[in-house]
């Protein structure tokens, strides 16, 4: 996942609780909590970004149905499109990696 290489090796993800806005980083892995109220998380500014720098989201209050987490795009695509991302699925993991210029962010897993 991304840039950071730990001694062994291994790139590693840092584990953020968020439950309000929130601007994410590279190898963020998001424990999002909607139960209160929507928000969005806007991913890196693109000029910051690498090909296969990663962000996972996990709906960890199952409660993306009633209060969705957007994901703001901030310049990049997002699957090609120019677009944000809306979750709304109750109990959605989503992984998105950068893939580039042309698609932008892309989903790599569910």
């Amino acid at each position: 996942m991304g840039r950071f290489i730990t001694e062994t090796g291994t790139a590693s993800s840092v584990v953020r609780e968020v439950n309000s806005a929130y601007n994410a980083v590279v190898n963020d892995r998001i424990l999002a909590d909607t139960s209160s109220a929507a928000f969005t998380v806007t991913l890196p500014l693109n000029s910051t970004l690498l090909v296969n720098d990663t962000i996972q989201f996990i709906d960890i209050g199952g409660s993306f149905a009633t209060n969705n987490l957007t994901l703001g795009r901030n310049g990049s695509n997002m699957q090609g499109l120019a677009e944000d991302l809306v979750l709304d699925l109750n109990g959605a993991t989503i992984t998105l990696m950068y893939s580039g210029p042309t698609y932008g962010w892309i989903i790599i897993g569910t």
